[in-house]
């Protein structure tokens, strides 16, 4: 058997404009690392990754409700069926609203007698006719859903249309099998949540989120994604990974090294590795101008960050490094 060949597809130029992590990327990657590393999780998978898992529906085919026929029927359904939908003339009742819209167009519709608008549901404030509970403002208060109205409620519903109108009712059963939602998944069970709450009426009210490995959702799991897992798990992404250059006017200022000093520990105090050239500076002997700058400017390239002191635009040496910097697309901060 010939061994296939897969397709040599070539590469294209790089379209992305790069550069270097922004302070904002850095507290990105730190927080997603420790809510990675840190959340609370029930197996033993690696890499870790979450999917959202439902219950659907599966209804059960042909039947029908007609409680005058079969009611030994309906009690058969009711015992192995994990729920059911009530329909009016084909369509699902999915809210208390759309019910009660619906009932009170077949009286109004079919002209019906005050005596058949009934309570169907006193439990539930689901009232095809009369009172309700009404809010502060005086509207009236709804049930988000009909899975708390009881299946006699239901059925009630189900007796009425079926008895007094020439509309069709029947309760839709159901069984409820677990199924995991393909093309989305969250690296963390936080941001599952969020976005659960976000799209709540996309999903069925018993919707979880379970822990699963890239390599049982995909069957395999490239190397290339276990490296990236391995790198979002374990590399530091602490703000002590940046460097920042202090950069200022050094020639005729007299307190130079102090002002430099006073920048240097505020920078390290909030988590940078800092770069002081004045420091640096003291440990070259019998150096001229030249030397010093070429020693800036060798500190300078390995650098995220410039920091600029007051008065460094009275400085050439300062306006230089400036100058790299901007043409480095280096981020520039300046002294307040």
């Amino acid at each position: 058997m010939l061994k296939k060949e897969f397709t040599q597809y070539p590469h294209h130029t790089d379209p992305y404009a790069k550069h270097r992590i922004t302070d904002e990327e850095l507290d990105f990657l730190y927080e997603l690392q420790k809510e990675m590393n840190t959340q609370h999780t029930d197996m033993l998978t690696y890499p870790r990754i979450w999917i959202i898992q439902e219950p659907i529906k599966n209804y059960l085919d042909n039947v029908e409700t007609d409680l005058r026929n079969d009611p030994d029927a309906v009690e058969y359904l009711s015992q192995i069926a994990d729920g059911a939908d009530l329909c009016i003339d084909c369509i699902n009742m999915t809210t208390p609203q759309q019910l009660y819209r619906t009932i009170q167009n077949i009286i109004k519709n079919d002209h019906l007698e005050e005596q058949y608008q009934v309570e169907l549901i006193h439990d539930y404030r689901v009232l095809i006719h009369g009172r309700n509970t009404l809010g502060e403002n005086g509207e009236i208060v709804w049930n988000t859903s009909l899975d708390k109205i009881e299946r006699n409620g239901m059925l009630t519903i189900v007796e009425w249309v079926m008895e007094y109108t020439h509309h069709h009712a029947e309760l839709r059963y159901y069984t409820k099998e677990l199924y995991q939602r393909p093309g989305i998944f969250f690296l963390t069970y936080k941001d599952g949540v969020r976005y659960l709450q976000k799209n709540a009426d996309k999903y069925d009210k018993d919707v979880k989120l379970i822990e699963t490995s890239p390599m049982d959702l995909f069957t395999d799991c490239s190397p290339e994604i276990k490296k990236l897992f391995d790198i979002l798990h374990t590399v530091d992404f602490s703000k002590k990974n940046r460097k920042v250059y202090i950069s200022g006017k050094i020639t005729n200022t007299e307190d130079y090294q102090e002002r430099f000093d006073v920048a240097a520990r505020e920078l390290l105090a909030q988590g940078y590795e800092v770069v002081n050239p004045a420091y640096e500076g003291t440990k070259l002997e019998n150096a001229s101008y030249e030397d010093y700058m070429r020693l800036s400017f060798q500190l300078l390239k390995d650098c995220d960050i410039i920091y600029m002191l007051k008065g460094w635009e009275t400085s050439p040496g300062a306006n230089q490094e400036f100058g790299y910097a901007l043409a480095k697309a280096m981020e520039i901060r300046f002294e307040k």
